[in-house]
C-alpha cells in the first residue's frame, strides 16, 4: 500500500496488532488494528484478536481508520493496548520522556499528561538528569505514577482528535 496524504508510508516490515477481528459495516474477513510503529489506526484483511503480524509493503492493509470508526468496546479497551505496545516497544516511546522538554514559558511536555502539574513537570525533569531513564521502571519510580499508562492515555486522546495540540504522537512518536 502506497502512503495516503496524512498517512504513513508503509514500505518496509511493520508490526500490527488485530485490535477488532469482526467490526461493524466493513467487509467480511476485514479487521481493525493499529501499527505498533506510529500507532496508525488502519483497516487490514485478516488476523484474530491480539494477534501481531508482520507485514511487508502493506500488504493486507486496505486503508487507514479513524477512531471514531472503532466499536465502543474497542475505543474502551485502547488505552490499555496502548500501554501494552509502549511498554514492549520501549525504546520508541522512552523519547517522550528522555527529550521531552518546555513548550513554552509556562508549560511543560510532561504536563500534557494525565496528573502533572508544573511541580511534578519539573521533580520529574530533574529526576531525569542529564543521563535520562533506560526503562519505564526507572520513571515510574522516579514520577510516583504508571508512566506508560499516562502516555497510553494522551495517545488515545489524540488518536480521538487529531487536531489537538501540541500533540506528542506528531511531534515525537510519528517523527521519530
Amino acid at each position: 500500500m502506497q502512503s495516503t496524504p496524512g498517512g504513513p508510508d508503509l514500505s518496509g516490515e511493520w508490526v500490527i496488532r488485530i485490535i477488532d477481528e469482526s467490526p461493524q459495516g466493513v467487509a467480511p474477513g476485514v479487521t481493525h488494528a493499529i501499527t505498533e510503529k506510529g500507532l496508525y489506526l488502519i483497516r487490514y484483511r485478516g488476523g484474530s484478536f491480539g494477534e501481531r503480524i508482520t507485514v511487508t509493503d502493506g500488504e493486507g492493509i486496505v486503508g487507514l481508520l479513524r477512531h471514531r470508526d472503532l466499536s465502543s468496546t474497542v475505543q474502551g479497551e485502547l488505552v490499555g493496548i496502548l500501554t501494552d505496545i509502549i511498554k514492549e516497544n520501549p525504546e520508541v516511546f522512552l523519547m517522550f520522556y528522555n527529550r521531552g522538554g518546555p513548550i513554552n514559558r509556562k508549560m511543560h511536555a510532561f504536563q500534557l499528561l494525565t496528573g502533572v502539574g508544573p511541580s511534578k513537570a519539573q521533580d520529574m525533569v530533574k529526576k531525569r538528569g542529564r543521563a535520562g531513564w533506560s526503562d519505564f521502571k526507572s520513571i515510574d519510580e522516579a514520577a510516583g505514577f504508571d508512566t506508560a499508562e499516562a502516555l497510553a492515555i494522551r495517545l488515545n486522546e489524540e488518536l480521538g482528535d487529531p487536531g489537538m495540540l501540541p500533540n506528542i504522537l506528531n511531534m515525537l512518536i510519528r517523527a521519530g
